[in-house]
């Protein structure tokens, strides 16, 4: 993504339009215009283009070859982005859209229009636009933007940036004022088949065959259905033992079973939008889970009303000695207790592979990060608290505790209604009461058993009045 001067002038963006339309028009091009702009045409002629001008808003075929490139002016973007994508992605399959847009969903707009401050933006999103596109079969291939800037409201400053801190959380469009875009045919993006779960299984460069085999038997043995098994792994990586244990283990479960590969920075975001269903969760070479891991974590959301749903994993530790194969040293669950505290979802990157997520109630929250998933517990949780599955782990995540080197981005806000602050003060000031009494308890206790001994019983009274001073502080 590119980004345009928010100080640039209107002649500056139109000197940047009309570079990126003619640097999409080579030599021959048949160009379909919708929308009048004489200055844009005449340059494209001077390219050796053959240009078709309509007047707008609506785009029709017409007469002589289909158009390699259709560009958009005024009106005409958020009418055929509305109406018209089904008959140019059918009547002219390889043409290219070029097209600019004010964000109807900035966060300016937005909170200009929340606070009355502004009339309601008319026109299109740009998260909007970009389902819009997807639908119809097309990916932005170039995008330039012009950020958000910050003020237009009359809100203290500390809200205003707390409400622009949570919608860029949510949506990431919203930071977007306007943009300049190209959109390319690719394929349709359908929508999530209702129920059915897509596990994504991330192989690594270095994966053991060993380990993945034990992995893909586990989720072959799942008992949730209807499953789909996604093999995601970067170019050039190996997958044909994987692809021969799914053929071995389909006879064990039902489940379907696709690859997909792309560069390692985007990998998981090509693994979600291949993803088709509506339940969506992650695991590795390093996972086991157990035959009712995913049932529950389902039925859970199914049954409540949370965006995604979490378990208890255990962290399996290996150890081996000379001349000894590996063996199970300890099985250790995390997180500990009933109740699942935020920092939880930041000390434990792992849980990222005991989580499922219902893709219908996230909205456009981005799933996938070039940095990986390592965080994804903390940003979900931030806007979404999970259902929280206690009692016995359902699934492993085997070797070394990963450091907590979740490194959540600055600025991050949490979502939480008030009562439950109070509930956590309340419970931390529960707790440290209890545990003030019971250093007491133990100080008095001490205190009669050693009473007879004088050097003894004064030098415990010494350690004693000193705890007792700091337990005050």
């Amino acid at each position: 993504m590119n980004a345009l001067s928010e100080e640039a002038p209107p002649s500056v963006a139109s000197a940047r339009w009309m570079e990126l339309v003619l640097s999409r028009a080579h030599a021959g091009a048949a160009v379909c215009l919708v929308g009048a702009s004489p200055a844009l045409a005449e340059a494209l002629r001077a390219r050796g283009g053959s240009v078709r001008e309509l007047p707008g808003p609506e785009w029709k075929r017409g007469k002589g070859p289909a158009p390699t490139l259709v560009v958009l002016e005024g009106d005409a973007v958020e009418r055929l982005l509305e109406e018209g994508l089904e008959a140019l992605r059918r009547e002219a399959p390889g043409a290219e859209l070029v097209f600019s847009l004010r964000n109807a969903g900035s966060a300016r707009a937005l909170m200009g229009a929340l606070t009355g401050d502004a009339p309601v933006r008319a026109g299109l999103s740009e998260q909007r636009m970009l389902r819009l596109l997807a639908e119809a079969g097309y990916r932005v291939a170039h995008r330039e933007v012009v950020p958000c800037a910050s003020g237009g409201t009359a809100l203290a400053e500390d809200t205003a940036q707390a409400l622009r801190a949570l919608l860029a959380q949510l949506s990431p469009s919203t930071q977007v004022e306007e943009g300049l875009y190209v959109a390319v045919p690719d394929g349709p993006v359908r929508a999530p088949v209702a129920g059915l779960l897509s596990v994504v299984v991330t192989v690594e460069p270095g994966t053991r065959d060993a380990a993945l085999d034990e992995a893909l038997f586990a989720l072959a043995c799942q008992e949730q259905q209807p499953l789909e098994l996604l093999l995601a792994a970067p170019e050039g990586v190996d997958l044909s033992a994987a692809e021969a244990a799914l053929e071995r283990y389909g006879r064990l479960g039902s489940f379907q079973a696709r690859t997909v590969r792309a560069p390692s920075g985007a990998l998981y975001a090509e693994a979600v939008r291949e993803a088709r269903g509506q339940y969506l969760a992650f695991v590795d070479a390093r996972c086991v889970v157990y035959p009712r891991h995913f049932v529950e974590l389902v039925r859970a959301l199914q049954t409540g009303r949370e965006a995604w749903a979490l378990a208890r994993a255990f962290r399996t530790e290996w150890a081996s000695g000379e001349g000894t194969p590996p063996y199970v040293r300890a099985k250790v669950p995390f997180p500990l207790g009933e109740r699942l505290e935020v920092e939880h979802l930041v000390i434990h990157p792992e849980l990222v592979h005991a989580m499922v997520i219902d893709r219908s109630r996230i909205g456009p929250f981005p799933v996938a990060m070039e940095s990986g998933l390592g965080d994804l517990p903390a940003r979900l949780g931030a806007l979404f608290p999970p259902v929280f599955l206690g009692g016995i782990a359902s699934c492993e995540v085997r070797g070394p505790r990963e450091p907590p080197s979740v490194a959540v981005a600055p600025g991050t806000w949490l979502v939480r209604p008030l009562d439950a602050w109070v509930d956590v003060v309340a419970r931390i000031r529960e707790e440290t009461l209890q545990a003030r009494e019971f250093r007491h308890r133990v100080v008095d206790m001490l205190n009669a058993r050693v009473h007879g001994i004088p050097w003894v019983h004064g030098t415990l009274k010494a350690l004693a009045n000193r705890l007792k001073s700091g337990s005050g502080r």
